[in-house]
């Protein structure tokens, strides 16, 4: 489920897309790095964006507050989307690092995230939202004592899936609220493709550049997407691409 694309639709990068990374500062306080590398994304969602002034942001204090702030402009969207904070998750799991449970019940962590995405890097033990849709085809009561928490960059286009979820399969599905960018602030592991921990971050565009300061955040350039504004909701307009988009 895309951000507001009609189902089934999805947006391609150009060929000559790249993913830069910002390395976290050991200098001087305040101040990043940055160093390219190609990385050609084999499609990218339809999103909403942010002011461009979050790029100058610099503490983490002021980035959770940024999240809280887009997270509240946007759930009133998806009134059938309830949320479960990081840290909620994180304390009902405590203990048993990577196995979630919320109210006693297993929890499976889905990310709904796009493939150059989440090869950078997963919340920990969470699974991609093909693999977890391929389960439900296999077996559909394999997870029905299960809850699902499912979430992306911020929470947008997870709010969607949850949606899709209570309605079409009736399950319990909770979005992750500020989803990757707040679990990061929470202190919840990331992992890679090896099951590695690591402190990589894929952001989506850099204005969304929020994650927690000790990480390494990766985002894709700015694609062109301006062919598609006529498909964002009105209420979303004043919502520019990645923040610097035309």
């Amino acid at each position: 489920v895309s951000h507001g694309v009609p189902p089934g639709s999805s947006l391609t990068c150009p060929a000559t897309a790249t993913c830069v990374a910002r390395v976290p500062t050991r200098t001087a306080p305040g101040k990043s790095t940055k160093r390219s590398r190609t990385h050609r994304p084999r499609s990218v969602p339809f999103s909403t964006s942010v002011d461009s002034e979050m790029v100058a942001t610099t503490n983490d204090a002021e980035r959770k507050k940024k999240i809280a702030s887009l997270v509240d402009e946007f759930s009133p969207k998806f009134p059938n989307a309830p949320e479960i904070t990081p840290e909620v998750l994180l304390s009902q799991s405590a203990g048993n690092p990577g196995k979630y449970t919320f109210n006693a019940k297993p929890v499976v962590v889905v990310d709904v995230r796009t493939h150059d995405e989440t090869e950078v890097s997963v919340i920990k033990n969470a699974v991609t939202k093909k693999a977890f849709e391929a389960n439900l085809l296999a077996d559909p009561r394999s997870l029905d004592d299960h809850v699902v928490v499912a979430y992306c960059t911020i929470g947008y286009r997870s709010a969607g899936y949850v949606e899709k979820l209570r309605s079409g399969r009736n399950m319990e599905a909770y979005n992750l609220r500020g989803s990757i960018l707040a679990w990061t602030h929470a202190g919840g592991e990331l992992e890679d493709q090896e099951k590695n921990v690591t402190k990589k971050v894929h952001v989506f565009g850099e204005s969304w550049d929020l994650a927690s300061r000790d990480c390494e955040s990766v985002y894709f350039k700015q694609p062109k997407l301006s062919y598609v504004s006529s498909l964002v909701p009105d209420a979303l307009k004043p919502w520019r691409w990645f923040g610097r988009g035309k």
